[in-house]
């Protein structure tokens, strides 16, 4: 457990530091897959449940599928800088309009995952229901960040009305009902 603190302790530092390592986007995405990695953890230990590994197996891909749009996202990013300061407002605009990308599919994911945990809130071990209200919630709240994203990215790319931006937007919804119900009274 100290080297794994050691770790949480670094990715913090970088996180924090003024560097483009880490963005919201990258931030939100490895938010997304603990929450993913808490909805396995409750479908493990829910035996019971006849479809139990199919919910490990898919949490465990939208978890790795959330840590490489983290890696996109920051590619993304770093792309959107080197050409503002090229100073190429065509250049910008298109990184711009490529840096809603990860996010879009992440608020995507963000919503599944809040499914997920909602489900085994309801159907889980009883043990987990924090672990998975939690989950709800981190992914819930990770999904609005990232159509905040798509938001922010399409606008200043100049495509405001852009259908990216209302399908993310409806994602994030989505994922705040699920999980508030997930949650309870």
């Amino acid at each position: 457990m100290a080297s794994e603190n050691g770790g949480l302790r670094d990715f913090l530092a970088e996180v924090a530091a003024p560097t483009p390592a880490w963005s919201a986007g990258g931030v939100a995405a490895v938010t997304t897959a603990a929450a993913a990695g808490l909805v396995a953890m409750s479908a493990r230990l829910s035996v019971e449940l006849h479809d139990a590994g199919e919910r490990v197996a898919e949490a465990e891909a939208l978890a790795a599928r959330a840590m490489e749009l983290a890696a996109e996202d920051a590619t993304a990013y770093r792309e959107v800088l080197t050409a503002q300061r090229a100073s190429a407002a065509g250049d910008v605009t298109a990184a711009l309009a490529r840096a809603a990308r990860p996010p879009l599919e992440l608020a995507r994911i963000g919503e599944r995952v809040a499914r997920m945990a909602e489900s085994l809130a309801v159907l889980g071990k009883p043990v987990t229901r924090g672990d998975v209200v939690a989950a709800a919630l981190l992914a819930a709240g990770a999904a609005r960040s990232a159509a905040v994203l798509v938001r922010i990215n399409l606008t200043a790319a100049h495509c405001p009305d852009d259908d990216a931006i209302e399908q993310a937007r409806k994602a994030a919804t989505a994922a705040d009902d699920v999980a508030r119900a997930a949650a309870g009274p």
